[in-house]
């Protein structure tokens, strides 16, 4: 069966220790979590506080705030609570470096996992570093929910830039990183991959460009074709035959069409009708609806509604405001959304969908909600505050992380490819050879506006690819 952690490791302390000299962090914050009964527990090396923000690679960048340290708790966010204080900067002793790689004192002798969570912590998007605050934070979380006091977290700064995430996995390296986390953005996890694959270490990052997977990197993300394929797969087992699509002509809009051609020719479907439009406006999708709504009706008309229909399912691959213009607008020309099932994407997972009438009745492939939720109430209960959309991939990735750094460094891909996958706050997961994820996703139904479980995520990988 998939791989989890226990859910319900306490965290406890928190104390710096300065790095040896040569590791390319320096000044780190390590939040460390003693379990009384076998010692120091697992660490966490955070790069320094005082970064400051890159602006000159991003072109979503705002000003940063430089009145609040990312790395600083908030009103709304708090670090993990503690016994007793515990800075203890000037005595505690330094991590050294082994043959292997970075080891605190209290781990020598053990068999230390070394993970290297490579974050924009320093970008020049105020989102971002955002982002990448939470991300870390779950990330530590899954490190003290890990049994075993084996693991060194070593949190690196990939500024949202290209040679940023170069400079990070070049001293994720030198550090002796088994396996390597993140980074976000695509054109830093190529880069940031480049350079992992000249020491053969596995890379888990979070974009979703599948451009990027391959050779050693593997996506823990949400791409549209894993949506757009279990959707797919679900109403074709329900009788589906014949199809249609409508969607934006961007590139996340061609990405699913595309898959969605694939998906329903290997469900030995029919796709009968498909329009696409740019922009984000309903004036753009006023003709396009209204074209494949004619072309239903019309069919309906013909055999007076008592032949074969012209397309018995529609996808909407849109989210937000889009996808609030874009259903009723086929209903406003005639599509009945209770004779043609609506479909989605994970898009769509959100409250304001679901409050759509136009949209009732309509599904979507998504996470599992419960592993999401327990995962939400941990860091609530830690952090209090909400974690970002994203936090719960820097979760699972430590997840992942673990296992795939456990063992022979020689079977580290084998152990990241193996078909069991891996258990985590988003469910199930497990990742093809060319480094795409395979996710165990749920069916779900909007029905009086709410989320309904048509279909479970799968608990294991047995019958559930």
């Amino acid at each position: 069966m998939a791989r989890k952690f226990d859910f319900d490791h306490i965290l406890l302390g928190r104390l710096s220790l300065s790095l040896a000299a040569g590791l390319l962090i320096t000044a780190c914050t390590t939040t460390q979590a003693p379990a009384p009964t076998r010692g120091p527990g697992p660490v966490v090396e955070r790069p320094p506080v005082d970064t400051a923000p890159q602006t000159q690679s991003d072109p979503d960048a705002k000003t940063p705030d430089t009145t609040t340290d990312t790395n600083t708790p908030s009103d709304s966010s708090k670090e993990p609570e503690t016994t007793a204080p515990t800075d203890q900067t000037s005595t505690e002793a330094a991590p050294v470096f082994t043959r292997d790689g970075v080891t605190p004192p209290h781990m020598n002798g053990r068999n230390v996992k070394r993970l290297a969570l490579m974050l924009p912590l320093s970008s020049g998007s105020a989102r971002l570093r955002a982002e990448a605050n939470s991300m870390l934070k779950a990330a530590e979380l899954a490190v003290f929910d890990h049994p075993e006091a084996d693991i060194v977290l070593i949190a690196l700064d990939s500024q949202g830039t290209e040679d940023g995430a170069k400079a990070a996995a070049k001293a994720a390296a030198k550090a002796g990183a088994d396996v390597i986390l993140g980074p976000i953005l695509s054109d830093s996890v190529k880069a940031a991959s480049k350079e992992a694959r000249r020491s053969d270490i596995p890379v888990i990052a979070f974009s979703t460009d599948q451009t990027a997977a391959g050779r050693g990197t593997y996506l823990l993300s949400f791409p549209p074709e894993a949506e757009v394929d279990r959707i797919v797969e679900y109403v074709a087992s329900e009788g589906v035959t014949r199809f249609a699509y409508i969607g934006p002509n961007s590139e996340y809009g061609q990405r699913a069409n595309s898959e969605y051609q694939q998906a329903v020719a290997r469900a030995g479907g029919q796709i009968t009708a498909s329009e696409t439009y740019s922009g984000r406006d309903i004036t753009v999708m006023q003709e396009p609806a209204a074209r494949i709504a004619s072309f239903y009706v019309e069919r309906e008309k013909e055999t007076r509604g008592q032949g074969e229909q012209a397309f018995q399912a529609i996808m909407l691959p849109e989210g937000g405001t889009p996808l609030r213009s874009l259903a009723p607008l086929l209903l406003y020309n005639n599509i009945n959304n209770s004779a043609v099932q609506f479909m989605g994407t994970g898009l769509w997972n959100r409250q304001d969908t679901a409050k759509e009438p136009a949209l009732n009745g309509g599904i979507f492939a998504g996470p599992d909600k419960e592993s999401r939720a327990r995962f939400a109430d941990k860091y609530d209960r830690t952090y209090d505050g909400e974690p970002s959309s994203l936090a719960t991939l820097a979760y699972d990735a430590v997840i992942a992380g673990v296992i795939i750094a456990d063992g022979d460094p020689r079977a580290r891909r084998a152990r990241a490819e193996d078909p069991q996958g891996f258990y985590g706050a988003d469910g199930l997961v497990r990742f093809r050879s060319d480094g795409t994820p395979d996710r165990g996703l749920a069916i779900y139904r909007i029905e009086s506006g709410q989320f309904v479980v048509v279909e479970p995520a799968p608990k294991s990988a047995v019958g559930a690819f």
